[in-house]
Protein backbone atom coordinates (compact mmCIF):
# COMPACT_ATOMS: atom_id res chain seq x y z
CA UNK A 1 0.00 0.00 0.00
CA UNK A 2 1.44 3.42 -0.88
CA UNK A 3 2.13 5.87 1.94
CA UNK A 4 0.41 9.05 1.99
CA UNK A 5 2.92 12.23 1.87
CA UNK A 6 0.68 14.02 4.11
CA UNK A 7 0.08 11.06 7.52
CA UNK A 8 -3.31 13.64 8.21
CA UNK A 9 -5.16 11.65 5.39
CA UNK A 10 -8.25 13.06 4.20
CA UNK A 11 -9.89 10.19 2.19
CA UNK A 12 -9.26 6.70 1.42
CA UNK A 13 -7.50 4.58 3.72
CA UNK A 14 -3.96 3.68 4.10
CA UNK A 15 -3.66 1.17 6.66
CA UNK A 16 -3.88 0.88 10.69
CA UNK A 17 -0.76 3.66 10.98
CA UNK A 18 -2.79 6.54 9.77
CA UNK A 19 -6.03 5.67 11.72
CA UNK A 20 -6.93 7.17 14.76
CA UNK A 21 -7.77 5.34 17.77
CA UNK A 22 -11.42 3.92 17.20
CA UNK A 23 -10.05 0.69 19.01
CA UNK A 24 -13.60 -0.46 21.48
CA UNK A 25 -15.63 0.04 18.16
CA UNK A 26 -13.56 -2.07 16.40
CA UNK A 27 -13.32 -4.83 18.70
CA UNK A 28 -16.98 -4.66 19.00
CA UNK A 29 -17.54 -5.16 15.40
CA UNK A 30 -15.40 -7.48 15.52
CA UNK A 31 -16.97 -9.38 18.13
CA UNK A 32 -20.32 -8.88 16.52
CA UNK A 33 -19.24 -10.91 13.71
CA UNK A 34 -17.53 -13.52 15.43
CA UNK A 35 -20.65 -14.26 17.33
CA UNK A 36 -22.64 -14.41 14.61
CA UNK A 37 -24.57 -10.67 15.10
CA UNK A 38 -25.28 -8.28 12.82
CA UNK A 39 -24.33 -4.39 13.49
CA UNK A 40 -25.56 -1.64 13.18
CA UNK A 41 -23.53 1.36 12.95
CA UNK A 42 -24.78 5.11 12.76
CA UNK A 43 -23.05 8.77 13.12
CA UNK A 44 -23.47 12.47 12.57
CA UNK A 45 -21.86 12.89 8.71
CA UNK A 46 -17.95 12.90 8.89
CA UNK A 47 -17.22 11.37 11.54
CA UNK A 48 -15.32 8.75 10.51
CA UNK A 49 -18.00 6.07 9.73
CA UNK A 50 -16.00 4.54 6.50
CA UNK A 51 -12.66 5.09 7.52
CA UNK A 52 -14.05 2.79 10.70
CA UNK A 53 -16.02 0.62 8.36
CA UNK A 54 -12.22 0.12 5.96
CA UNK A 55 -10.15 -0.27 9.46
CA UNK A 56 -12.48 -3.43 10.31
CA UNK A 57 -12.56 -5.05 6.67
CA UNK A 58 -8.55 -4.55 6.67
CA UNK A 59 -8.25 -6.03 9.81
CA UNK A 60 -10.30 -8.95 9.08
CA UNK A 61 -8.67 -9.55 6.20
CA UNK A 62 -5.06 -10.14 7.67
CA UNK A 63 -6.69 -12.24 10.49
CA UNK A 64 -8.04 -14.40 7.85
CA UNK A 65 -11.36 -14.78 10.05
CA UNK A 66 -13.64 -13.28 6.93
CA UNK A 67 -13.35 -12.41 3.85
CA UNK A 68 -15.06 -8.85 3.59
CA UNK A 69 -17.08 -6.69 0.87
CA UNK A 70 -17.80 -3.10 0.87
CA UNK A 71 -20.83 -1.59 -0.93
CA UNK A 72 -21.94 1.97 -0.74
CA UNK A 73 -25.33 2.46 -1.53
CA UNK A 74 -25.31 6.54 -0.99
CA UNK A 75 -25.52 7.07 -5.11
CA UNK A 76 -28.40 4.42 -5.66
CA UNK A 77 -31.72 5.41 -7.06
CA UNK A 78 -33.21 2.04 -7.26
CA UNK A 79 -32.89 -2.14 -6.49
CA UNK A 80 -31.96 -2.68 -9.78
CA UNK A 81 -28.80 0.05 -9.00
CA UNK A 82 -28.24 -1.99 -5.66
CA UNK A 83 -28.78 -4.91 -7.02
CA UNK A 84 -25.87 -4.28 -9.84
CA UNK A 85 -23.58 -2.48 -6.81
CA UNK A 86 -23.94 -5.24 -4.78
CA UNK A 87 -22.87 -7.59 -7.59
CA UNK A 88 -19.93 -5.66 -8.46
CA UNK A 89 -18.38 -5.39 -4.85
CA UNK A 90 -18.57 -9.02 -4.79
CA UNK A 91 -16.06 -8.92 -8.27
CA UNK A 92 -13.91 -6.83 -6.29
CA UNK A 93 -13.26 -8.94 -3.66
CA UNK A 94 -13.36 -12.06 -5.54
CA UNK A 95 -11.64 -11.89 -8.92
CA UNK A 96 -11.50 -14.36 -11.36
CA UNK A 97 -7.82 -15.71 -9.79
CA UNK A 98 -10.18 -16.43 -7.12
CA UNK A 99 -12.16 -19.76 -6.88
CA UNK A 100 -15.48 -18.32 -5.19
CA UNK A 101 -15.04 -15.76 -8.32
CA UNK A 102 -14.74 -17.98 -10.76
CA UNK A 103 -17.98 -19.44 -9.15
CA UNK A 104 -19.56 -16.12 -9.05
CA UNK A 105 -18.56 -15.45 -13.05
CA UNK A 106 -20.28 -18.85 -14.12
CA UNK A 107 -23.38 -18.20 -11.77
CA UNK A 108 -23.76 -14.36 -12.86
CA UNK A 109 -23.13 -15.29 -16.83
CA UNK A 110 -26.62 -16.44 -16.86
CA UNK A 111 -28.22 -13.13 -16.13
CA UNK A 112 -26.41 -11.79 -19.62
CA UNK A 113 -24.83 -8.73 -17.54
CA UNK A 114 -22.55 -6.02 -18.86
CA UNK A 115 -19.06 -6.35 -17.02
CA UNK A 116 -17.01 -3.31 -17.73
CA UNK A 117 -14.08 -1.79 -16.07
CA UNK A 118 -13.91 1.61 -13.99
CA UNK A 119 -11.64 3.69 -15.60
CA UNK A 120 -10.95 6.09 -12.29
CA UNK A 121 -10.59 3.11 -9.85
CA UNK A 122 -10.29 -0.21 -12.41
CA UNK A 123 -12.57 -1.54 -10.54
CA UNK A 124 -15.51 -4.00 -12.08
CA UNK A 125 -18.81 -2.92 -12.96
CA UNK A 126 -21.74 -4.99 -12.89
CA UNK A 127 -25.00 -3.77 -15.40
CA UNK A 128 -27.67 -6.49 -15.16
CA UNK A 129 -30.57 -5.40 -16.63
CA UNK A 130 -34.67 -6.59 -16.54
CA UNK A 131 -37.77 -5.65 -17.61
CA UNK A 132 -39.69 -6.49 -14.29
CA UNK A 133 -38.76 -5.72 -10.69
CA UNK A 134 -38.74 -9.13 -9.57
CA UNK A 135 -35.99 -10.14 -11.76
CA UNK A 136 -34.22 -7.98 -9.45
CA UNK A 137 -35.60 -9.34 -6.04
CA UNK A 138 -35.00 -12.93 -7.37
CA UNK A 139 -31.24 -11.79 -8.61
CA UNK A 140 -30.49 -9.73 -5.38
CA UNK A 141 -31.47 -12.78 -3.22
CA UNK A 142 -29.33 -14.85 -5.05
CA UNK A 143 -26.51 -13.09 -4.54
CA UNK A 144 -26.92 -13.58 -0.79
CA UNK A 145 -27.39 -17.23 -1.35
CA UNK A 146 -24.34 -17.66 -3.47
CA UNK A 147 -22.27 -15.84 -0.79
CA UNK A 148 -23.64 -18.25 1.84
CA UNK A 149 -23.21 -21.08 0.10
CA UNK A 150 -19.42 -20.66 0.09
CA UNK A 151 -18.67 -22.43 3.10
CA UNK A 152 -16.39 -19.34 4.48
CA UNK A 153 -17.01 -16.58 7.10
CA UNK A 154 -18.05 -13.02 4.80
CA UNK A 155 -18.65 -9.86 6.33
CA UNK A 156 -20.31 -7.57 3.97
CA UNK A 157 -20.84 -4.07 4.83
CA UNK A 158 -23.34 -2.01 3.14
CA UNK A 159 -22.41 1.97 3.59
CA UNK A 160 -25.76 4.99 3.88
CA UNK A 161 -27.90 1.53 4.46
CA UNK A 162 -30.83 4.10 4.97
CA UNK A 163 -31.01 5.17 1.11
CA UNK A 164 -32.60 2.12 0.33
CA UNK A 165 -35.81 4.46 2.26
CA UNK A 166 -35.65 6.60 -0.92
CA UNK A 167 -36.04 3.52 -3.20
CA UNK A 168 -39.41 3.52 -5.78
CA UNK A 169 -39.95 -0.52 -5.20
CA UNK A 170 -42.48 -1.41 -2.34
CA UNK A 171 -41.10 -3.39 0.66
CA UNK A 172 -37.63 -3.38 0.42
CA UNK A 173 -36.81 -3.56 4.31
CA UNK A 174 -38.84 -6.76 4.07
CA UNK A 175 -36.86 -7.75 0.71
CA UNK A 176 -34.12 -7.65 2.29
CA UNK A 177 -34.40 -9.30 5.42
CA UNK A 178 -36.05 -12.16 4.13
CA UNK A 179 -32.98 -12.90 2.61
CA UNK A 180 -30.36 -12.17 5.42
CA UNK A 181 -32.21 -14.33 7.99
CA UNK A 182 -31.92 -17.63 7.02
CA UNK A 183 -27.81 -16.66 6.50
CA UNK A 184 -25.39 -19.14 8.51
CA UNK A 185 -21.82 -17.63 6.98
CA UNK A 186 -22.19 -14.30 6.31
CA UNK A 187 -22.33 -11.71 9.08
CA UNK A 188 -23.54 -7.76 7.88
CA UNK A 189 -22.48 -4.45 9.07
CA UNK A 190 -25.31 -1.75 8.28
CA UNK A 191 -23.89 2.02 8.16
CA UNK A 192 -25.63 5.44 8.09
CA UNK A 193 -25.58 9.03 8.97
CA UNK A 194 -29.51 9.40 9.36
CA UNK A 195 -29.61 8.56 12.71
CA UNK A 196 -33.34 9.37 13.12
CA UNK A 197 -33.83 7.26 9.95
CA UNK A 198 -31.95 4.16 11.17
CA UNK A 199 -32.94 4.60 14.58
CA UNK A 200 -36.59 3.96 13.14
CA UNK A 201 -35.56 1.10 10.70
CA UNK A 202 -33.89 -1.03 13.31
CA UNK A 203 -35.90 -0.02 16.66
CA UNK A 204 -39.35 0.31 15.84
CA UNK A 205 -41.68 -2.70 16.45
CA UNK A 206 -43.49 -2.06 13.31
CA UNK A 207 -40.47 -2.20 10.84
CA UNK A 208 -38.99 -5.55 9.56
CA UNK A 209 -35.33 -4.85 10.49
CA UNK A 210 -36.37 -4.67 14.26
CA UNK A 211 -33.93 -5.34 16.50
CA UNK A 212 -32.10 -7.83 14.05
CA UNK A 213 -28.68 -6.15 14.65
CA UNK A 214 -26.59 -4.59 17.49
CA UNK A 215 -26.39 -1.01 17.27
CA UNK A 216 -23.27 1.13 17.34
CA UNK A 217 -23.38 5.06 17.88
CA UNK A 218 -19.91 6.72 16.64
CA UNK A 219 -18.98 9.68 18.37
CA UNK A 220 -15.82 11.77 18.84
CA UNK A 221 -12.39 10.72 19.09
CA UNK A 222 -11.26 11.62 22.49
CA UNK A 223 -8.32 14.25 22.92
CA UNK A 224 -6.21 12.09 24.50
CA UNK A 225 -6.31 9.53 21.65
CA UNK A 226 -6.38 12.93 18.80
CA UNK A 227 -3.61 14.20 20.89
CA UNK A 228 -0.97 10.99 21.24
CA UNK A 229 -2.10 10.31 17.29
CA UNK A 230 -1.11 14.05 15.95
CA UNK A 231 1.66 14.26 18.04
CA UNK A 232 3.27 10.84 17.02
CA UNK A 233 3.29 11.98 13.47
CA UNK A 234 4.81 14.52 13.82
CA UNK A 235 7.65 12.95 15.91
CA UNK A 236 8.12 10.38 13.26
CA UNK A 237 8.42 12.80 10.66
CA UNK A 238 11.00 14.88 12.50
CA UNK A 239 9.03 17.65 13.25
CA UNK A 240 7.23 18.79 16.59
CA UNK A 241 4.05 20.86 17.60
CA UNK A 242 3.31 22.43 20.87
CA UNK A 243 0.32 21.30 23.43
CA UNK A 244 -1.05 24.41 23.07
CA UNK A 245 -1.16 23.82 19.12
CA UNK A 246 -3.04 20.45 19.76
CA UNK A 247 -5.98 21.87 22.25
CA UNK A 248 -6.77 24.57 19.81
CA UNK A 249 -6.98 22.46 17.25
CA UNK A 250 -8.90 20.13 19.17
CA UNK A 251 -11.20 22.54 20.83
CA UNK A 252 -11.57 24.39 17.28
CA UNK A 253 -12.59 21.30 15.30
CA UNK A 254 -15.20 19.71 18.31
CA UNK A 255 -12.77 16.88 17.76
CA UNK A 256 -14.78 15.88 14.78
CA UNK A 257 -12.40 13.67 12.53
CA UNK A 258 -12.99 15.06 9.35
CA UNK A 259 -12.26 18.90 10.66
CA UNK A 260 -9.28 17.56 12.63
CA UNK A 261 -8.22 15.92 9.68
CA UNK A 262 -8.61 18.60 7.45
CA UNK A 263 -6.96 21.24 9.93
CA UNK A 264 -4.23 19.45 10.79
CA UNK A 265 -3.51 18.47 7.04
CA UNK A 266 -3.53 21.97 5.78
CA UNK A 267 -0.82 22.47 8.95
CA UNK A 268 1.48 19.53 8.59
CA UNK A 269 1.43 20.66 4.83
CA UNK A 270 3.04 24.25 5.66
CA UNK A 271 6.26 22.38 6.47
CA UNK A 272 6.83 24.25 9.93
CA UNK A 273 9.25 22.53 11.88
CA UNK A 274 8.43 23.17 15.35
CA UNK A 275 4.36 24.20 14.98
CA UNK A 276 2.68 26.46 17.86
CA UNK A 277 -1.08 27.87 18.53
CA UNK A 278 -0.07 31.00 16.37
CA UNK A 279 0.96 29.64 13.64
CA UNK A 280 -2.03 26.51 13.98
CA UNK A 281 -4.74 29.55 14.00
CA UNK A 282 -3.32 31.55 11.30
CA UNK A 283 -3.85 28.46 9.00
CA UNK A 284 -7.31 27.98 10.69
CA UNK A 285 -8.04 31.47 9.31
CA UNK A 286 -6.90 30.91 5.94
CA UNK A 287 -8.86 28.14 5.39
CA UNK A 288 -12.03 29.94 6.65
CA UNK A 289 -11.06 32.53 3.52
CA UNK A 290 -10.69 29.81 1.02
CA UNK A 291 -14.20 28.76 1.90
CA UNK A 292 -15.89 32.55 2.71
CA UNK A 293 -17.32 32.38 -0.84
CA UNK A 294 -19.22 28.99 -0.31
CA UNK A 295 -20.71 30.12 2.90
CA UNK A 296 -22.01 33.29 1.39
CA UNK A 297 -23.71 30.40 -0.90
CA UNK A 298 -25.16 28.89 1.76
CA UNK A 299 -26.82 32.49 2.69
CA UNK A 300 -28.69 32.95 -0.55
CA UNK A 301 -30.49 29.34 -0.08
CA UNK A 302 -31.97 30.10 2.85
CA UNK A 303 -34.59 32.84 4.26
CA UNK A 304 -33.66 35.60 6.70
CA UNK A 305 -35.12 33.35 9.47
CA UNK A 306 -33.43 30.30 9.06
CA UNK A 307 -29.61 32.34 8.44
CA UNK A 308 -30.71 34.11 11.41
CA UNK A 309 -31.56 31.02 13.66
CA UNK A 310 -28.15 29.15 11.86
CA UNK A 311 -25.78 31.82 12.86
CA UNK A 312 -27.36 32.13 16.31
CA UNK A 313 -27.03 28.04 17.16
CA UNK A 314 -23.49 28.79 15.95
CA UNK A 315 -23.03 31.48 18.66
CA UNK A 316 -24.57 29.14 21.29
CA UNK A 317 -22.08 26.03 20.02
CA UNK A 318 -24.42 23.93 21.63
CA UNK A 319 -28.58 25.08 21.56
CA UNK A 320 -30.56 23.04 24.76
CA UNK A 321 -33.57 25.20 24.92
CA UNK A 322 -34.43 26.91 21.21
CA UNK A 323 -37.88 28.46 22.57
CA UNK A 324 -36.70 29.90 25.77
CA UNK A 325 -36.87 33.68 26.63
CA UNK A 326 -33.30 33.78 27.19
CA UNK A 327 -32.45 32.52 23.96
CA UNK A 328 -34.86 34.45 21.39
CA UNK A 329 -34.50 37.65 23.49
CA UNK A 330 -30.68 37.33 22.99
CA UNK A 331 -30.92 36.95 19.29
CA UNK A 332 -34.70 38.18 18.43
CA UNK A 333 -35.34 35.52 16.09
CA UNK A 334 -39.48 36.35 16.59
CA UNK A 335 -42.46 33.94 17.54
CA UNK A 336 -42.15 30.31 18.65
CA UNK A 337 -43.71 29.21 15.40
CA UNK A 338 -40.87 30.65 13.20
CA UNK A 339 -38.24 29.19 14.97
CA UNK A 340 -39.60 26.20 15.34
CA UNK A 341 -40.22 26.77 11.16
CA UNK A 342 -36.71 27.48 10.91
CA UNK A 343 -35.57 24.87 12.61
CA UNK A 344 -36.96 22.37 11.07
CA UNK A 345 -36.01 23.78 7.75
CA UNK A 346 -32.63 23.81 9.06
CA UNK A 347 -32.76 20.22 9.65
CA UNK A 348 -34.02 19.09 6.93
CA UNK A 349 -31.28 20.51 4.86
CA UNK A 350 -28.96 19.09 6.98
CA UNK A 351 -27.74 22.61 7.88
CA UNK A 352 -27.91 21.10 11.82
CA UNK A 353 -28.14 18.11 13.61
CA UNK A 354 -29.79 16.80 16.30
CA UNK A 355 -27.90 15.38 19.63
CA UNK A 356 -27.63 14.59 23.48
CA UNK A 357 -25.43 14.70 25.92
CA UNK A 358 -25.77 14.67 29.44
CA UNK A 359 -26.73 17.79 29.79
CA UNK A 360 -30.33 17.03 27.42
CA UNK A 361 -30.78 17.35 23.69
CA UNK A 362 -28.99 20.18 21.65
CA UNK A 363 -29.04 21.51 18.00
CA UNK A 364 -25.42 22.11 16.61
CA UNK A 365 -24.48 23.38 12.90
CA UNK A 366 -23.26 20.18 11.03
CA UNK A 367 -20.45 21.83 9.18
CA UNK A 368 -17.90 22.69 11.84
CA UNK A 369 -16.14 25.00 10.06
CA UNK A 370 -19.36 27.12 8.80
CA UNK A 371 -20.08 27.21 12.28
CA UNK A 372 -16.75 29.08 13.15
CA UNK A 373 -17.00 31.68 10.86
CA UNK A 374 -20.88 32.42 11.70
CA UNK A 375 -19.69 32.92 15.06
CA UNK A 376 -17.58 36.35 13.55
CA UNK A 377 -20.11 37.13 11.05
Amino acid sequence: MIKPENPFVLSGYFGEEYFCDRKSETERIIEHASNGTNTTLMSIRRMGKTGLIHHVLDLMEKKKSFKSIYLDIYATQNLAEMTNQLAGAVLITFTEKHTVGRKFMEWIKSLRPVISIDPITGNPQVSIEFKETIEYEKTLGGIFRFLDAQGQHIFLAIDEFQQILNYPEQNVEALIRTNIQPLKHVRMLFSGSNQHLLTEMFHSGKRPFYQSSQTLKLGAITNEAYTEFIRSKYTQSKRSISDEAIDFVLDYTRSHTYYTQKLMNRIFSTGIKKVVAEQARLVSHSLLLETEHVFYQYRQLLTSAQWQMLRAIAREGKLYQPHSKEFNGKYRLGQTSVITRSIDALMTKEMIFQETDDRGTYYQVYDCFLSRWLEVR
